[in-house]
């Protein structure tokens, strides 16, 4: 008789570990991770938007549970790591080449690194985390491309810091730069100088934020041969000049 009471409270043991389990992974964190995957790997802003407007920062650090300031900013960077991982993976889910997966990804860990102000990770880097790889979804994403255009902007990729123009590139793809120039666009949704620009600008924040050139080196580095140029499209891309965006660097929010 004891043997039997044995066996059914293991097994009502075991139904209320499973049950508890079936809650464990529909908890908030797992329903707000899979939607924001999902709303980055398909390159939709206004839903990312949406998912993100109901992220509750106060439900975020309780499942962090640090009393000590030192233990909970060390405990949110490793969550904003976590977050920059998965959003990484979403965003090659999302067919973005892998420099500028490698470009964003190393340029938050930078930033998560260099930063000791919780309030401003949480202002300025948190969701601009989500939609910085939602953006180059959107913006570089080739899962859509024909063959033809994966090669060409393979070789814009590879070849960021050279010479590159329309002309030569329609010529190395055998095509007419006018005819190259509106496939381009029709696949991209990008002028072809635009779509180089973008890539230039994303590797020079790069650098900037590896804190080893100046802004004058950097702006070769990232392939642009006119420093007034360079400030030009930075200022348009990103709405800062490349002198505020220094200034405004994390390591200078360090408390």
């Amino acid at each position: 008789m004891s043997n039997n009471k044995d066996k059914e409270r293991l097994k009502e043991e075991r139904l209320s570990k499973l049950e508890q389990l079936t809650i464990d992974s529909m908890d908030y964190r797992y329903l707000m991770q899979d939607q924001l995957v999902e709303a980055i790997s398909a390159g939709k802003q206004e839903k990312l938007e949406e998912i993100l407007q109901l992220i509750d920062i106060e439900r975020v650090f309780k499942y962090i549970d640090k009393d000590n300031e030192s233990d909970r900013l060390e405990a949110f960077k490793n969550h904003l790591k976590t977050v920059n991982t998965y959003s990484r993976i979403a965003a090659k889910n999302g067919g973005v080449l892998p420099l500028y997966l490698h470009l964003i990804f190393e340029r938050f860990s930078m930033i998560i690194k260099d930063t000791y102000s919780i309030d401003y990770l949480i202002d300025h880097i948190y969701f601009e985390i989500f939609r910085e790889y939602c953006h180059s979804v959107v913006h570089f994403s080739t899962s859509d491309y024909s063959s033809i255009m994966k090669e060409i902007v393979t070789y814009i990729t590879d070849h960021l810091t050279s010479e590159l123009t329309l002309t030569n590139i329609a010529s190395i793809y055998g095509m007419h730069p006018v005819h190259l120039a509106r496939k381009f666009k029709q696949e991209t949704g990008s002028t072809f100088i635009g779509y180089v620009n973008q890539q230039r600008i994303y590797l020079a924040k790069y650098y900037f934020h590896l804190g080893e050139h100046q802004l004058s080196e950097v702006a070769n580095l990232a392939g642009f041969n006119s420093h007034s140029y360079f400030t030009k499209v930075f200022k348009k891309i990103t709405g800062k000049t490349p002198t505020k965006y220094l200034k405004d660097i994390p390591v200078n929010e360090k408390v």
